[in-house]
């Protein structure tokens, strides 16, 4: 078969490009992935929506997303699971300056967002512990979503408007002629292409060593733990960013919370993600370092009970943001890659930038050069204001 665009990659961004690319016309499209949608990382996924970015560029992109995610049944036909309950962002000293200086640029992206004192924050949360806490920044109507929902809500939509979805096809080698792929040879038969996407995340390395390119992305490990609170802590709750405690929490229903570290293991970074076990359970020393940490904000944590968790995976590049360019190696190959954690968050406006790209429409979301891979080799890193990448 042939057709003017494969996307490769099934999560939340490779399906909400092919979305976007069919519904701006893109010819004949396809989204491949080898297991399905929703399948990878997506699907481990806390799946967090917040707005707080260190640069407008990515304020933007998250905005967007957000205005779509909170109205997804109308703006694309099925659910996203989006629920508001609020998003704080707890910052001591140390991280002062910078949640101060991003607000004031979050307010002019159009962001409802503003800076509150401790006692404010209690009043957000009154079972919180604001000890040490200079400030907070709190987005009142940003939350959580479900991840596979939103991919396969994409995904439904690209195929209803003429997206051929091939889930359970495996790319397994890449046939070139000359600087440009010839044809994808898949566990489904072989499919020749104008232009190929790469939105295969951790992955995403795998894919490149078949057409001979190499990417800085390289793959860290995060592990969740999911918390069964105690009575005295049930209900909904905000998502929780602790810059001084170096964990995020998210509420799960009633009665659980899922949670994660801010700063993953950066000790340990791989080209590929079968150097890790999905399937390992998550560590009791793991368990009993964020369990000391989150107690500490909230004192009503020290009851809870450990209800399970998982292991995920990023792909990261140096500066903790996506590449979204052309191959420099492959002239009909577009990549979509290093989501950094960002990707969940990030979907929607990245289909929107990737349809904008390769459409070229005259007014992308933001500069396309943003994104791009060179700005490793000119030493243009983007920005962030806390030390750790994942929050930037």
């Amino acid at each position: 078969m042939r057709f003017d665009v494969v996307v490769v990659g099934g999560g939340s961004t490779g399906a909400s490009i092919a979305y976007h690319l069919v519904k701006q016309g893109a010819g004949k499209v396809a989204l491949v992935e080898k297991d399905y949608v929703g399948w990878g990382q997506t699907g481990r996924s806390t799946a967090v929506v917040r707005l707080h970015y260190s640069t407008p560029e990515v304020a933007s992109m998250a905005l967007a997303s957000w205005r779509v995610l909170k109205n997804m049944e109308k703006e694309v036909g099925g659910p996203s699971g989006f629920t508001a309950c609020g998003f704080l962002l707890l910052a001591g000293e140390e991280e002062l300056q910078g949640l101060e200086r991003n607000v004031a640029m979050l307010k002019k992206v159009g962001v409802e967002t503003r800076i509150i004192a401790a006692d404010e924050v209690r009043e957000v949360e009154p079972r919180i512990d604001t000890t040490g806490l200079a400030a907070a920044a709190y987005e009142p109507e940003s939350g959580y979503a479900d991840p596979v929902a939103t991919a396969q809500t994409y995904a439904r939509a690209a195929a209803a408007d003429g997206c051929v979805l091939m889930e359970a096809c495996e790319v397994v080698s890449v046939r070139m002629e000359g600087r440009r792929i010839e044809r994808l040879i898949t566990s489904r038969g072989e499919f020749e292409a104008d232009l190929v996407v790469n939105a295969t995340g951790v992955w995403c390395n795998t894919f490149l060593e078949k057409v001979g390119e190499e990417l800085p992305v390289k793959v860290m490990k995060e592990e969740i733990v999911v918390w069964s609170r105690p009575e005295t802590f049930r209900g909904q709750h905000p998502v929780v960013g602790d810059l001084p405690n170096n964990y995020y929490m998210r509420p799960f229903g009633e009665t659980q919370t899922y949670m994660g570290s801010i700063n993953p293991d950066m000790n340990r970074q791989e080209k590929h993600p079968t150097a890790f076990n999905l399937n390992e359970k998550v560590g009791l020393d793991t368990a009993s370092m964020y369990g000391e940490a989150v107690s500490k904000r909230f004192p009503a944590m020290a009851e809870a009970r450990i209800a399970g968790g998982w292991v995920g995976l990023y792909d990261v590049t140096p500066d903790w943001h996506p590449i979204v360019d052309f191959s420099a190696q492959v002239e009909n190959l577009f990549n979509v890659v290093g989501l950094s954690g960002h990707g969940f968050k990030l979907c929607p406006a990245l289909g929107m930038l990737t349809a904008d790209i390769l459409l070229k429409r005259r007014k992308p979301l933001i500069n396309p050069d943003f994104f791009s891979r060179e700005r490793f080799e000119r030493r243009r890193l983007i920005g962030m204001s806390y030390k750790y990448g994942v929050i930037s």
